[in-house]
C-alpha cells in the first residue's frame, strides 16, 4: 500500500478535480487531441495497482456469481477497488458495463466510446458493437472525455488484471441528468446486460463533509440501498450522499429488473481514517456487491468488519422440543442455519422460561423449555446474545425469569432484558418490549424513560433496538408502532429489529429518509408453528470500523416443518 503522504496527495488532486465539476466549472482542457486509436495509458507505472492487487489476495472471491459491483475511483482507496474486483473474480465475464459520473461536464446526458484503452497492466478492449448500439440513442454521444475520466481510467488496470478477456462498455453520466433520464438509460442498457455481463458502478460517496457528517450520510445511503426503494435512492443528495446518485439508481434498477439481485455492502470507509490530522472535507467509499445470494453464499469481507445475525421468536419447548430430539432432524436444521451465518455470532429472541425440568401439566400458552436442550442448541448455533424482552419471559413470574437467567449465566451465554443493553464488539443492543405476559396481558409498556435507554452515553458503537411489539400474524405496523419507531429514530438508533408477529416482513424499510434501518418483524426462528401459519427471516448486520452498519434480510425456511420431514 502506498505511503500515507502519497495517498493523501492522490486524494487531494482527485477531490480537487471533482470540485471543479460539482461547482459547474469545466476543468482546463487537455492539450492532447482526441486519439484516433486506443486511449493511451493514463498512469505512469503499475506499482500502486500491483500493491493493491497483492493486498486483496488473502480475501477469497465470492462463491456465487455476482451481477454487479460498486467500487471507488479515488486511488486513495485502491485497496477497496481491488477488494471489489477480487470479490467478482471467481467467475468470468464477457462484457463489463462501467457507469461513471462525467467529472468534467463534457457531455449533455450520456457518453461512451468505441475506442479501446491501454493501461499499465495491459490493454482493455471496448465492446464496439455494444457502444454502437448505445450511440444509436439520441441520449448518447461519443466523447473524448475518457482520455482523462478517472472514473473509468482508475478502474481499468484492475479489469486488465482480473478480467483480461472481458470487453468494456464505458458510460459517463452528466451530473445534470434527472430521474427520467436515468430511467431511459436503464432501458437502453438493459438489452446489453445478460448473464455474462458485470455492471461496475464507479462511485465515491459522501463528499466535502467532516467525518461525523459523512458517516451520517453514509448510513442514510446504506439504509436506503438496503430497502431497495428506487424512490428513496432518487432523493439522495449529490454530492453529500454520492458523487453519482444517477449511477446508483441505474445500477439498482437494472439489478432488480434483470436479475432480482440484492445489494450487500462489504466495506465502508472515509478518507479521514487514512489521516492522523483532522480534515474538514472528506470523501467516503463503499464496496457493494450485487447478486441473488443463496443460503450458502460466502461474502468476501475485509478484516476490519464484523458481522452479526439476528433471528426472531425462538422456543425449544412444546412440539419444537420433540422435533429437535430427533438427531437427524437436528443435524438438518443446524446445517441450514449455520450455512447462512457461517458460524458467525447470532442474537435470538428467546420466548419462554428455561427450567431444569419442565412440568408435564404446564398449559400450552405458558412457554417453558428444558435447560439442557436449550443451552446445547444456543451453543451449537453460536448464539452471542439472548433477548429476554418479550411477552413470554415472565410466564412463570419472577422466579421463572430468575431460573432462565441462572441457566444462561451458568452456560456463559450473554442475555439482555427490558431496557437492558448487551455490549458486543462494535455493537450495542438494547432489548425493549411493548407487550408483557404475567397473569393478565399488558400492552403499551414502552415509556419515554424506557426508550431513553437507547441513549448510550459514552459508547461510540452503533445501537440496535431489539423490539417485541405489534400484533400476531400482522406485518403492518399500527399507529403506535409507527410512533415508537419514530421515537427510536430520534434517539439515533442505527437499526430497529422487531419480533412477535410470528410472520416475517417482506423487506427492510428506511424511515426518515434513511435515518434508521428497520425490519418490522423477523417472524419465527425455531418455533412450533407450520409454514401455512408462520414465516421467518434473519437479519445479517455488517458493522464497519467507522460506526456504520449495513443490513441484509434473508428469508428462512420453516424449521419446524423441516424437522418433521
Amino acid at each position: 500500500m502506498p505511503s500515507r503522504s502519497r495517498r493523501a496527495a492522490v486524494i487531494a488532486a482527485t477531490v480537487g478535480l471533482l470540485f471543479w465539476a460539482v461547482q459547474g466549472a469545466v476543468a482546463p482542457a487537455s492539450a492532447q487531441d482526441c486519439p484516433t486509436g486506443d486511449f493511451a495509458k493514463f498512469y505512469q507505472g503499475p506499482e500502486e495497482f500491483d500493491a493493491a492487487i497483492a493486498g486483496a489476495e488473502a480475501i477469497a472471491p465470492a462463491n456465487e456469481r455476482l451481477t454487479g459491483i460498486v467500487v471507488p475511483h479515488h486511488l486513495l482507496a485502491d485497496h477497496l477497488m481491488a477488494l471489489g474486483f477480487r470479490a467478482a473474480s471467481g467467475f468470468s465475464y464477457k462484457r463489463i458495463v462501467i457507469l461513471t459520473p462525467d467529472h468534467f461536464r463534457q457531455t449533455e446526458l450520456f457518453a461512451t466510446t468505441k475506442r479501446g484503452f491501454e493501461t499499465v497492466l495491459g490493454p482493455v478492449g471496448t465492446d464496439t458493437a455494444a457502444a454502437r448500439r448505445l450511440l444509436d440513442s439520441p441520449d448518447f454521444e461519443e466523447s473524448c472525455l475518457f482520455q482523462r475520466e478517472h472514473g473509468v481510467l482508475a478502474l481499468l488496470p484492475f479489469i486488465a488484471h482480473y478480467f483480461p478477456d472481458a470487453e468494456i462498455v464505458p458510460v459517463a453520466m452528466s451530473i445534470r441528468t434527472k430521474r427520467a433520464d436515468w430511467d431511459r438509460l436503464a432501458d437502453t442498457l438493459a438489452p446489453l446486460v445478460d448473464g455474462d455481463t458485470l455492471i461496475v458502478e464507479s462511485t465515491d460517496f459522501s463528499h466535502y463533509l467532516p467525518q461525523g457528517e459523512a458517516r451520517r450520510h453514509d448510513q442514510q445511503t446504506m439504509n436506503v440501498l438496503a430497502s431497495g426503494a428506487l424512490d428513496a435512492i432518487a432523493l439522495l443528495h449529490q454530492p453529500r450522499h454520492a458523487d453519482s446518485v444517477g449511477a446508483l439508481y441505474v445500477q439498482t434498477k437494472l439489478q432488480q429488473s434483470l436479475f432480482g439481485a440484492q445489494p450487500l455492502v462489504i466495506a465502508n470507509e472515509n478518507s479521514q481514517q487514512y489521516s492522523a490530522s483532522f480534515t474538514q472535507e472528506t470523501t467516503s467509499y463503499q464496496v457493494i456487491l450485487f447478486g441473488a445470494f443463496g443460503p450458502g453464499f460466502a461474502a468476501p469481507r475485509p478484516a476490519n468488519t464484523r458481522t452479526y445475525y439476528f433471528a426472531g421468536d425462538t422456543n425449544f419447548g412444546r412440539a419444537m422440543k420433540m422435533a429437535l430430539l430427533d438427531a437427524d432432524a437436528g443435524d438438518r436444521i443446524a446445517e441450514e442455519i449455520l450455512s447462512r451465518t457461517s458460524g458467525g455470532p447470532l442474537i435470538v429472541n428467546l420466548e419462554g422460561v428455561v427450567l431444569p425440568n419442565v412440568p408435564e401439566a404446564i398449559d400450552d400458552m405458558t412457554l417453558a423449555m428444558p435447560e439442557d436442550l436449550t443451552i446445547s442448541w444456543l451453543k451449537r448455533l453460536k448464539v452471542a446474545g439472548v433477548g429476554l424482552a418479550n411477552n413470554h419471559a415472565m410466564d412463570l413470574g419472577d422466579s421463572g425469569y430468575a431460573e432462565t437467567t441462572r441457566a444462561l449465566d451458568a452456560a456463559g451465554l450473554p442475555w439482555f432484558g427490558q431496557g437492558e443493553p448487551l455490549e458486543l464488539p462494535g455493537l450495542d443492543i438494547v432489548g425493549l418490549s411493548d407487550i408483557d405476559s404475567n397473569g393478565s396481558r399488558q400492552f403499551d409498556l414502552l415509556t419515554p424513560e424506557l426508550l431513553d435507554t437507547l441513549l448510550r452515553a459514552g459508547s461510540a458503537s452503533p445501537v440496535i433496538a431489539f423490539v417485541h411489539w405489534g400484533r400476531e400474524y400482522v406485518t403492518t405496523p399500527s399507529e403506535r408502532e409507527t410512533m415508537l419507531a419514530d421515537d427510536m429514530r430520534r434517539r439515533s438508533v442505527s437499526a430497529i429489529v422487531g419480533a412477535h408477529p410470528h410472520v416475517a416482513s417482506a423487506g427492510l424499510d428506511a424511515p426518515g429518509g434513511g435515518d434508521v434501518l428497520q425490519v418490522y418483524s423477523l417472524g419465527n426462528f425455531l418455533f412450533d408453528q407450520n409454514a401455512d401459519r408462520a414465516s421467518g427471516a434473519m437479519l445479517e448486520l455488517t458493522v464497519f470500523e467507522q460506526g456504520t452498519v449495513f443490513g441484509r434480510l434473508m428469508p428462512l425456511p420453516n424449521f419446524f416443518d423441516m424437522a418433521k420431514r
